[in-house]
């Protein structure tokens, strides 16, 4: 009989059968779960925030437009409606008429204005977390391939910023 335990012994020495536990399972499991749910979280996140923010950027050139349009009706009156003395930019009622115009919410920083082509040169559009800044061609002097600057174009940058401390003076 020792013959024969010794023969199976030495049939089953090169393949090894490791038994899972339950627990092991489970364990295994509730691990990838978890972190195929903290992918699609971050991937859920990450469409939100750029839904949000193209939608932002969207009313940032309607704001554009409308400084326009404003500065157009300022020019008619013999006025600009940039004032630097303010920390906006703009002229008292000047934003009242811009979120008129526009229908936006947001708040509009007017940092330079060309008062030759009653266009906005740099301004600023901040709603919620989200800030889109404009420069036009002109103002930072980049030209196109025939050397000409372009009024219609200019650069525009969106930014996403999560407020981690806040004071307040009171």
């Amino acid at each position: 009989m020792s013959n024969n335990s010794n023969i199976n012994r030495e049939n089953r020495e090169g393949i090894i059968f490791y038994r899972r536990r339950i627990g092991e399972w489970i364990r295994r499991y509730i691990i990838e779960l978890m972190i195929i749910a903290l992918l699609i979280a971050f991937a859920a996140a990450v469409t939100i925030i750029t839904t949000q923010a193209r939608h932002v950027f969207r009313e940032a050139k309607d704001v554009r437009m409308a400084l326009k349009f404003v500065g157009t009706q300022y020019f008619g009156e013999e006025s600009s409606i940039f004032d630097a003395s303010k920390t906006t930019g703009l002229r008292d009622g000047a934003a009242e008429d811009i979120a008129e115009v526009s229908t936006r919410k947001g708040q509009v920083y007017l940092y330079a204005w060309d008062s030759k082509e009653n266009v906005p040169l740099m301004f600023e559009y901040r709603k919620g977390a989200f800030t889109v800044i404009y420069i036009a061609d002109s103002y930072t002097g980049k030209t196109d391939e025939n050397g000409k600057v372009n009024n219609m174009m200019g650069s525009w940058e969106v930014k996403f910023s999560i407020r981690v401390l806040n004071y307040d003076t009171e």
